[in-house]
């Protein structure tokens, strides 16, 4: 499997990063995105280094099976086209797809089923406060 992380060098992009390692996340091959200031930056994941890669519109995703964007909403909606365009599944942390009606709103504690039904290839997440809300009700 082939993740990429959109807004690597953020707090955000970096938690991810430190989860996908800690819960051993199943994957071959890990790309990195970021802004052209974070663009050149190395990270090492699992022993290996990998650079991060400008976040353009291209093809950079044409073979990444999961995206994990949290670079802000306007980035999330400037390359939601570019990121799911050949199948790449989004899940998408900002508040950009939060109100769209064919984008699902997921708290894997409470309704995961709902992630399997994406019409546009993205998911939501909710709000910090909310999914801790949900979670405890």
């Amino acid at each position: 499997m082939k993740v990429a992380i959109v807004g690597a060098s953020g707090a955000v992009g970096q938690e991810f990063l430190h989860v996908l390692d800690e819960r051993n996340f199943p994957l071959d091959e890990l790309v990195l995105f970021g802004s052209e200031r974070s663009a050149g930056t190395k990270y090492t994941f699992r022993g290996k280094e990998t650079e991060v890669k400008r976040l353009q519109h291209n093809d950079d995703f044409k073979d990444v099976n999961i995206a994990f964007v949290s670079a802000g909403a306007g980035t999330s909606k400037e390359f939601e086209k570019d990121i799911t365009r050949y199948g790449t599944i989004m899940i998408d942390n900002s508040s950009a797809f939060r109100m769209d009606a064919d984008v699902p709103l997921v708290v894997p504690e409470i309704n995961a089923v709902d992630a399997k039904k994406r019409p546009r290839g993205v998911i939501a997440n909710p709000n910090c406060t909310t999914i801790q809300m949900v979670v405890a009700l």
